[in-house]
């Protein structure tokens, strides 16, 4: 996936994000359709935290807009296509209260709640509820996942992001074998 010129320890860091992806697949092609969606969600939080600008401490929501308006494309044939907004309130409505309503719907009324089902095609018609989409979690999974591909491609052609990355990658989960006595 990277240059030869990268040393062992920094290819071994970039496996924790091809292994996040691993777990995102796993769980969709079990049909496990909620962790299917919450790793999708720890998948964009994890790659905007990596993405962060240097002087950021910590992930901020316009971290996470910006990184979804940037990467994460629904198919031209969906009814809805991503707007950061929307995601990063259904995932603040998911992952907090395991619904689809967050304060952030509140403040801003133009904010798109997500429902979900368990197919492929988002379903979403302005004209019957302008604030209503119901999220295709098939769709959902493949997108983040192309979205991960174009922010790994993004990475090996810009230099300060990858070395940002590479820098805060060590903090990413290692799932590591445990040896059986």
């Amino acid at each position: 996936m990277w240059n030869e010129g990268h040393d062992h320890r920094s290819a071994d860091n970039w496996e924790s994000v091809v292994s996040l992806v691993s777990e995102l697949k796993r769980c969709d092609e079990c049909g496990i359709t909620t962790a299917s969606i919450a790793m999708a969600y720890i998948c964009i939080d994890t790659l905007a935290n990596l993405a962060r600008p240097v002087e950021e401490q910590r992930v901020t929501r316009s971290d996470f807009k910006e990184w979804v308006d940037e990467h994460l494309k629904a198919h031209p044939d969906q009814p809805y296509q991503y707007r950061g907004k929307d995601v990063y309130a259904a995932r603040c409505a998911f992952l907090h209260t395991y619904g689809s309503t967050a304060e952030l719907h509140e403040e801003d009324p133009d904010t798109i709640k997500f429902a979900y089902h368990d197919g492929g095609k988002h379903k979403y018609d302005p004209n019957i509820d302008r604030g209503l989409v119901l999220i295709g979690t098939k769709s959902f999974v493949n997108d983040v996942v192309y979205a991960v591909e174009s922010f790994l491609k993004k990475c090996q052609s810009d230099e300060s992001l990858r070395h940002r990355v590479e820098s805060r990658l060590a903090g990413v989960l290692q799932t590591l074998l445990y040896p059986s006595l």
